[in-house]
């Protein structure tokens, strides 16, 4: 909310079919954009959820889809950068800190999720 050109969607990544777009009663709720690596794994951009329905159990839907998308397109880990406000929810969602990265807005955690069992 406090960077909200951080959250743009990018055309490129719609016409590519990355982004995954979840709806409530109709409307846009919230995205979350998958992108694959060179390195086998895939970047995940969001989840990025309407503030009034933060709490509701988007985010971690989000989250799963884009592992689901991770895994058929063949990732072996999904990455997430989070703030530090994010970073529960992250580890609620299985993932795990894997290093630390600094961005004009801060400092910010790298985190893995392995898609490999």
């Amino acid at each position: 909310m406090q960077h909200p050109e951080a959250i743009e969607l990018k055309a490129d990544k719609i016409a590519a079919g990355l982004v995954i777009v979840f709806e409530h009663w109709g409307a846009p709720a919230g995205f979350v954009v998958v992108v694959p690596r060179e390195d086998g794994n895939a970047d995940m951009d969001g989840p990025f959820v309407e503030p009034d329905l933060w709490r509701g159990g988007i985010g971690r839907k989000l989250v799963e889809e884009a592992a689901q998308f991770a895994i058929a397109i063949e990732a072996a880990m999904l990455i997430a950068t989070a703030s530090p406000r994010a970073e529960p929810f992250y580890a609620k969602c299985g993932f795990k800190p894997s290093s630390v990265r600094s961005t004009p807005h801060g400092p910010v955690s790298v985190m893995q999720r392995s898609l490999v069992f």
